[in-house]
């Protein structure tokens, strides 16, 4: 307040993780009002998270410190974007053509930029680069006003595979696939300076019998083991699968560590806890005990196709998304 009255201010988030840009809600087939809780398909992404309450044109801020050489900056992440793809630059992103490059070549161009007034740019990692996908669109999958002109193909980040040094992941703005490809291939570039974001230890806790993890970075709180196992090892039980909207209930139902607030995460949530310094399983196998080498379900549905929905795997870190009849494993968040 000033003077006893209340005033706006300004402030820096910062380090939070970025919501996914769905704002729809869906069912099996289509899009639908958005349910109430309790209700069949309550509990997905549309329905929690920071684009409750932020547009898109708050969360980026796209300016041209230097002529031609726009620049855009990311309000949650407080992580600065490249915001024409290399190769290409101007206002609008329209000035020549986007260029592609192995990986080895996409590390060093960005080291070496010179681009809005500033040099210290790098080679984004595959969570900053997965974090702006706007899974509330296709075709491209990216908020086309922040970042005009972005090629609808994979675009290079700077996290090489665990499984196989000659592989580095990419993220195809396309569809919004997340996988990888040998460095050797041909990919698109897209920098970024500050940062990196900030992902510190896991604190594993059990309370009232059930294993909770909490995540200091982005203080969500996770269900410790599995759908289907329990106890502090999560050695008790099996793990289960489940179809998208079975998913979708349970965790909606689920009473765990003593809380029921539970939900199904959203894809760059459940993204968050990939391990990506390690494979089969690419989790913490500390904080998450026998996890399953296998994919999980997130709330976000695929905006190019409403019978699917995105997975996230945890044998090696692949974003991808399935039909919503299939069974994946479950894992449930809270906050």
């Amino acid at each position: 307040t000033v003077g006893g009255r209340c005033a706006t201010v300004d402030f820096v988030l910062g380090g939070v993780l970025p919501d996914s840009g769905q704002t729809l809600c869906y069912n099996n087939t289509t899009t639908i009002a958005c349910p109430a809780a309790g209700a069949a398909f309550y509990g997905q992404d549309a329905q929690f998270g920071w684009d409750l309450y932020f547009t898109p044109a708050q969360r980026f801020e796209r300016s041209e410190p230097v002529a031609s050489r726009p620049v855009v900056f990311d309000h949650i992440t407080q992580l600065e974007w490249q915001g024409c793809a290399a190769g290409v630059s101007g206002a609008d992103c329209a000035t020549g053509s986007a260029s592609t490059m192995a990986w080895d070549a996409a590390v060093a161009y960005c080291s070496a930029l010179d681009w809005g007034g500033n040099t210290d740019w790098r080679l984004p990692d595959v969570r900053e680069l997965s974090g702006i996908i706007d899974a509330g669109r296709s075709g491209p999958t990216i908020n086309v006003a922040a970042f005009p002109g972005t090629p609808l193909a994979p675009f290079w980040s700077s996290s090489s595979y665990a499984g196989g040094a000659s592989n580095a992941w990419y993220v195809g703005f396309s569809n919004g696939y997340v996988s990888n490809a040998g460095k050797a291939d041909t990919g698109y570039v897209r920098c970024v300076r500050r940062g990196p974001l900030d992902f510190r230890p896991f604190e594993s806790l059990v309370l009232s019998g059930d294993r909770v993890v909490r995540d200091t970075a982005t203080e969500l709180t996770w269900q410790g083991c599995a759908a289907g196992q329990s106890g502090d090892s999560c050695a008790t039980g099996a793990a289960f699968r489940r179809s998208w909207q079975a998913a979708l209930a349970y965790c909606d139902g689920l009473s765990w560590g003593g809380y029921d607030d539970w939900r199904l995460p959203d894809r760059n949530e459940l993204q968050s806890i990939v391990d990506y310094g390690r494979y089969s399983p690419a989790i913490d196998v500390t904080a998450f005990p026998a996890t399953p080498v296998s994919h999980f379900w997130s709330s976000s549905s695929y905006a190019g196709g409403a019978s699917n929905a995105w997975v996230v795997s945890f044998n090696f870190g692949y974003v991808g998304y399935y039909g919503k009849s299939g069974t994946y494993y479950v894992r449930c968040v809270r906050r």
